[in-house]
């Protein structure tokens, strides 16, 4: 009788341990935000002054073809370009808290890789060499890495931006690369890119879509409101009962750049989707209207502007963004 009581002890002892090993590390980012009052993640650039993210546009998403730099391949990250003038010179911030585990590289560029957890990582791709942080830093959601490089080659200048769950892998970046790119075996940032006629996609590989990474963490500790993005092409969009297009339509909203909404909900596709090209994209925000009324509106919109060979879009257009700001830009 004794003994069971010590196991029974023992066991009541060890069983939150258990619980706490279960939990993803996205779970585990965003419940240690939620105590400090912020979202886990924000989005990689900005500038002084306005959320993060506003003014760009990611030309190339996550599992998109760049059909005129790499027909063929499906893109592992986002290409953030400005949505108007050069991209050059534009603050790069950590997505969120962790701990600088690369930095260097010829990308062309530097590269920054930020450690968040055992198993999620945040990449910074075609960087000033002059970075504001080293291998063994350790940095705070919205501290400037660094700003994106002038190139100096036929490719405009952006950042390429990825969220995966590995430093190196085996056949990717490791000691035995399955496909020949020009990063080779055992180089952090990785190739960029993965083959359409793999047998993975690259979310089977470790990869994942960086919005949905980001907005996963909103999920659970909501932005005080959204503001709808500078470059919000749309002249109204609909406010529906659930969030899917074909919910009913509960109100039709102008969209008036700079304008601020509550958030009450976020929902957004999985982190892991094997889906591909940017209609794969899927960001529905809950905001409170004016007359008190709520309703569910898409933050995000594909564009063909740029498409693959299947004629699929590659583009996506941010509407609404969270009201987030990182108040270390200014000092960058």
């Amino acid at each position: 009788m004794r003994v069971r009581w010590r196991l029974l002890t023992l066991l009541l002892l060890i069983a939150p341990l258990l619980v706490t090993q279960n939990e993803s590390d996205l779970d585990v980012a965003a419940k240690s935000s939620q105590q400090r009052g912020v979202p886990a993640f924000n989005y990689p650039i900005g500038d002084p002054g306005n959320a993060l993210g506003d003014g760009f546009v990611i030309r190339h998403g996550y599992a998109t073809e760049n059909t005129w730099y790499l027909p063929g391949y499906l893109h592992t990250g986002e290409d953030w370009y400005r949505e108007e003038g050069e991209a050059a010179g534009a603050a790069v911030v950590a997505v969120g808290d962790g701990e600088v585990v690369f930095a260097g590289s010829d990308y062309p560029g530097r590269v920054v890789i930020v450690r968040h957890a055992d198993d999620l990582y945040s990449m910074y791709g075609h960087l000033d060499p002059a970075l504001t942080v080293e291998a063994g830093d350790s940095v705070e959601r919205g501290d400037v890495l660094g700003t994106v490089a002038e190139r100096g080659d036929d490719v405009p200048n952006h950042l390429h931006f990825e969220m995966r769950r590995f430093l190196t892998a085996w056949e990717v970046n490791g000691a035995a690369p399955r496909y020949e790119f020009n990063c080779g075996t055992d180089c952090p940032p990785g190739p960029g890119y993965w083959p359409i006629d793999a047998p993975e996609h690259p979310s089977e590989i470790g990869w994942l879509n960086p919005t949905h990474v980001i907005a996963s963490s909103e999920e659970s500790f909501h932005a005080p409101e959204v503001i709808v993005a500078m470059a919000a092409r749309q002249m109204g969009v609909s406010v529906r009962s659930e969030p899917a297009e074909n919910a009913e339509q509960v109100a039709r909203l102008d969209l008036n750049p700079g304008a601020r909404f509550p958030l009450i909900d976020v929902q957004a596709g999985p982190v892991d989707t094997i889906k591909s090209s940017a209609d794969a994209y899927d960001l529905w925000y809950r905001i409170e209207l004016d007359d008190e009324r709520s309703g569910w509106v898409r933050a995000l919109e594909s564009s063909t502007s740029e498409a693959g060979s299947d004629g699929r879009p590659s583009q996506i257009q941010l509407g609404f963004l969270p009201a987030v700001e990182s108040d270390r830009l200014a000092a960058s």
